[in-house]
């Protein structure tokens, strides 16, 4: 995969990072964005985005559900700054939201505009607590925004992301260590914020198909099978639309990228779905 950094030098100019070096210096550095991204898509296990740019503002555009590998992520250094976000510690943890984002796409969880703004914030406080990092930094970014249509008030968020924190060190000290997976911090945030309230070298969260801390029994693993085929179907089902345009296009004459690269997505799709068809076909059931 194409390095994002190599990614942005080959589609700016020389002078854009000269001038970006004299206003920021080594704080919200092109570097420093770009080593943030891919962080923060390491702790939630997910490729990096495939497009980072700067734009109008901060936040992500996630495209098929199936996949985060369409994903594209835009920021935007002036926002940031007039947040007080001015150094990669507070930034990784605004990435961190973007990315929680990006891992909830697909996932069916219910949740309300509010209740996935908080879920993102409790990510960033989730990382912050297995980390180490200094939450303060974007809690009081948040601390005086208004509520909104997309978002609830700043103090809800800022007792998200202390929720999150204080999951992480709790979790941890309960499993002698061990990072807690996406699902397990989702379980947790939907009872404290969903079924409770019903309101609107760094450590990463361990990996889903580590079944160290989790016995399955046949019909967890029959339900995961069962997605695992429909994830499958439609990956299929999106390979056959677009081979078939691409096909179409390439009689005419006529350009067919867009549908190519759909067509990839819906492969790595298939093949995702595939390993984890293979994977729970030969999970074992617990005994109990």
């Amino acid at each position: 995969m194409l390095d994002l950094f190599d990614f942005i030098h080959d589609h700016l100019p020389d002078s854009w990072f000269d001038n970006l070096h004299q206003a920021w210096g080594d704080s919200l550095s092109d570097e420093v964005i770009i080593q943030s991204v891919q962080e923060a898509s390491d702790f939630f296990n997910m490729n990096a985005p495939m497009n980072v740019h700067e734009d109008w503002t901060t936040g992500v555009m996630t495209g098929m559900s199936f996949t985060e590998d369409d994903d594209i992520l835009v920021f935007n250094r002036e926002q940031m700054q007039s947040m007080g976000i001015t150094d990669k510690e507070g930034f990784d943890l605004v990435m961190t939201h973007e990315g929680a984002h990006r891992a909830l796409q697909g996932l069916n969880t219910g949740f309300d505009s509010h209740q996935e703004e908080l879920c993102c914030d409790y990510m960033a406080g989730v990382r912050a607590g297995l980390n180490g990092m200094d939450e303060g930094k974007m809690a009081a970014s948040l601390a005086g925004t208004e509520e909104c249509e997309t978002h609830p008030d700043g103090m809800a968020r800022v007792r998200a992301i202390e929720d999150g924190v204080s999951f992480a060190h709790d979790y941890m000290d309960k499993h002698n260590g061990t990072p807690p997976s996406f699902s397990d911090c989702l379980e947790h945030f939907e009872q404290q914020y969903v079924e409770t309230h019903n309101t609107t070298n760094s450590i990463n969260l361990r990996p889903e198909d580590d079944n160290t801390l989790h016995a399955y029994s046949q019909s967890e693993i029959n339900s995961r099978i069962s997605k695992a085929e429909a994830d499958m179907r439609h990956a299929e089902s999106n390979m056959r639309h677009n081979e078939s345009i691409i096909k179409s296009k390439s009689r005419m004459g006529e350009p067919h990228s867009f549908e190519d690269s759909q067509y990839n997505s819906a492969k790595s799709a298939y093949e995702k779905a595939r390993n984890e068809y293979n994977k729970w076909k030969s999970t074992k059931p617990n005994s109990l």
